[in-house]
This record gives C-alpha cells, sequence and structure tokens, in this order.
C-alpha cells in the first residue's frame, strides 16, 4: 500500500469531493453538484493518517452498485442502489451463497443499512422511506418516513446514524426515523461533504467520502475527523474505466479486528487492518 505523509506533519490537506453520484440515465440519479474543500490544520492537530494492509482477498459480485455493507456473525447484509435493479442481500460470509433477498419497488433506489436488533433497516435516496426488514429473512415487516435524502447509516449505542450528502450527520431515533440532533464534519475548519457509506465501530463513525477513495474516521460528539486512509491501490483495475466503480462499503468484523472494505461493481472486497504511517 502507499505511505503518505503523517497528517501531523503537514499544515494543509486538500479532500476532493468531485463528479457526480451516478451519470444521468434512465436507470440512475442525476448527477450531484461537486464539491472541493480545502482544510487548514495546524500543526499537531490530533488526525491521523493510515494506511491500510490487506490480510485477505475475497470474492464481490460485480452486478452489486454497493450501498451499505453490514456484518453480522457469519451473515453479510448488502444493499445494492440504482432504480429498477435496488435489492439487499443476506449472504453467507463462508460460502458467499446468498441466504435472502428483497427487492425494492422499481420507483426505489437503495441506499444504506443498519442492524437493529432483530430487524434491518434500508434508506432510499430520494424517496424519504425507509424499509424495516426482518434480519433472519429480510421478509418486509414496515416502512418509516424521514425528510431528507438518504445516503449512509450505521448503528451507534441506541442511535442509527444517518448521511445525505452534506456535511451533516444525523442522529436518530432508531424505532421512528425521528431526528434527535446533528454534527457537522470538519477537518481543521473546513466542511467535509459527500459522506456515504458508514459504519460505527467502538464509538466512533467511519464515512466513505463519495467520489473519492478516502475514508474517514469522525468523533461524533464534535463532528472532527481523527483520522482518515487513502485507498486507490485497493481499486480493481477492471473498474478504472468505470467513474462510479469507486470504493463504497465497510464493515467492521470484531472478532478479528479488521474492516470489509469494496466498492460500486467491484469484482473483489478485501479484509484489512488500518494502521498509522
Amino acid at each position: 500500500m502507499r505511505h503518505g505523509a503523517p497528517l501531523l506533519a503537514v499544515l494543509a490537506v486538500t479532500l476532493s469531493c468531485s463528479g457526480a453520484r451516478a451519470p444521468a440515465a434512465a436507470t440512475t440519479p442525476t448527477a450531484r453538484a461537486a464539491t472541493t474543500t480545502l482544510a487548514e490544520v495546524a500543526l499537531g492537530a490530533p488526525v491521523q493518517q493510515w494506511h491500510a494492509t490487506v490480510v485477505a482477498t475475497l470474492a464481490h459480485d460485480p452486478a452489486l452498485f454497493t450501498e451499505g455493507l453490514e456484518l453480522d456473525a457469519n451473515v453479510r447484509y448488502e444493499s445494492s442502489g440504482l432504480y429498477g435493479s435496488s435489492v439487499v442481500r443476506a449472504i453467507d460470509e463462508a460460502t458467499g451463497a446468498t441466504l435472502h433477498a428483497f427487492t425494492l419497488p422499481l420507483s426505489m433506489f437503495a441506499e444504506g443499512i443498519a442492524r437493529v436488533g432483530d430487524r434491518l433497516l434500508v434508506l432510499t435516496w430520494k424517496e424519504h422511506t425507509a424499509f424495516v426488514l426482518d434480519a433472519a429473512t429480510l421478509s418486509e415487516v414496515s416502512r418509516l418516513t424521514y425528510a431528507s435524502e438518504g445516503w449512509g447509516m450505521c448503528t451507534l449505542g441506541p442511535e442509527v446514524v444517518t448521511s445525505d450528502g452534506t456535511d451533516t450527520l444525523t442522529f436518530r431515533d432508531p424505532t421512528t426515523l425521528a431526528a434527535l440532533r446533528t454534527t457537522r464534519v470538519r477537518l481543521g475548519e473546513a466542511p467535509v461533504t459527500n459522506l456515504n457509506e458508514l459504519e460505527c465501530v467502538k464509538g466512533v463513525v467511519y464515512a466513505n467520502v463519495w467520489q473519492t477513495n478516502r475514508i474517514v474516521r469522525v468523533e461524533p460528539t464534535t463532528g472532527l475527523v481523527s483520522g482518515f486512509v487513502d485507498v486507490p491501490e485497493l481499486r480493481p483495475p477492471s473498474t478504472l474505466a468505470d467513474p462510479d466503480a469507486v470504493p463504497n462499503g465497510i464493515a467492521y468484523e470484531a472478532a478479528t479486528d479488521t474492516f470489509l472494505i469494496t466498492g460500486k461493481r467491484w469484482p473483489v472486497m478485501y479484509r484489512v487492518t488500518f494502521a498509522s504511517s
């Protein structure tokens, strides 16, 4: 992996969040505005730059436009977006076999997912609708509504955290999805936008930054970015001609203290560890 200079030793870092979420087409969402932010980070600020070490390479279905990734014991839950083909799968982690699947209505675009007790919550992009599924069977239990766009989601203690493509994380009641509070994500003084797929681990929030190779770690009480890793080397060569095949999908496995990392339409998934550069 590439080892960049530690962020503690530099004064400025540029986060480039350029590009659209997907090209405008009959089965894809319309383009989203490009955003570029520049953060001036004081020398000695508590921000870590990591590198990723691959410990295993796993097969991944390249048909999946990955939006959400969740690992629970031996079952991997994955949501795939795009209008007309959005689906949520429960996959046996040992064999890669699909155990159950839930297909969304053709008019809905699947986004982030989160396991809450015996339920799996599934956001949609612009439809203001969340599906509540039985985690064991992926059968629909009910639907919830929320006001913002849906991007990423993860479970943090008694709440769920959602992103909407801005620099804001919203903390919600997992039963109703009512917004309880928000925090704005910052690297230094600069906003970090295009926060996409989320994973809550040990009290902090990890987020893919859409249309980049970057994953940031966010402190939920302050919104400050306390660490980041860039993973361009993980992108499979076969995806380089696809502008949407960026990294998206983070799942933590507590038993091995590793992360599963994949991307949209990637034929592989990596098990990685993060360490300071």
